[in-house]
């Protein structure tokens, strides 16, 4: 181990390397997630401060989008989460318990 690189990961055989690719999917989907929430919250924000306008109140449909676009975002973050996990595969070497076989096969 050198300066900078690093600690080992225990729970990752040092032989399989991360690729870039799949830390960039992962980021994207995070990001995709963030970006849907803030979105709702603020389509949400605006459409009550228009109700509000239109019915001459001040206060209550904007409060009460707010309240229900907090459920909502929570259900589509799970849902983007969940379509990006189904699409992960798992390394084709790994056999069905999760070793990685003995040293000659992997020669």
């Amino acid at each position: 181990m050198t300066i900078g690189s690093p600690p080992p990961n225990p729970t990752r055989p040092p032989d399989e390397p991360i690729t870039r690719a799949a830390n960039l999917g992962y980021a994207a989907i995070a990001g995709q997630a963030g970006c849907f929430t803030i979105a709702i919250i603020i389509i949400a924000l605006l459409v009550g401060i228009w109700l509000d306008a239109r019915a001459g109140t001040r206060g209550p449909f904007t409060i009460g989008l707010l309240l229900f676009s907090i459920p909502f975002s929570l259900f589509v973050m799970v849902r983007i989460a969940l379509g990006a996990v189904g699409n992960i595969r798992p390394p084709k070497n790994e056999t069905r318990h999760g070793t990685h076989g003995t040293e000659e096969e992997n020669r």
